[in-house]
C-alpha cells in the first residue's frame, strides 16, 4: 500500500511541475519571427482561399 501512496505522491509532484512549467510558457511573448511567419502565412492562405490549390495546372 506504501508503493501506491508514494507513487501517487510522484505523479502529483509530475503534475504540479508540468503545470507550472505550462504555464510559465503560456505567459512568454511570441517571438517577432513567428509573428512574421504567421503574416507570411495568413497571406498565403487568403490567395488558396479564392481558388488556388496551390499544385498549378488545371485538377
Amino acid at each position: 500500500m506504501e508503493h501506491k501512496d508514494r507513487r501517487g505522491r510522484m505523479e502529483e509532484q509530475i503534475d504540479d511541475n508540468l503545470r507550472r512549467v505550462y504555464a510559465q510558457a503560456v505567459e512568454e511573448q511570441v517571438p517577432d519571427r513567428f509573428l512574421k511567419l504567421l503574416e507570411q502565412l495568413r497571406g498565403t492562405g487568403s490567395e488558396a482561399s479564392n481558388g488556388s490549390n496551390g499544385k498549378g495546372g488545371d485538377t
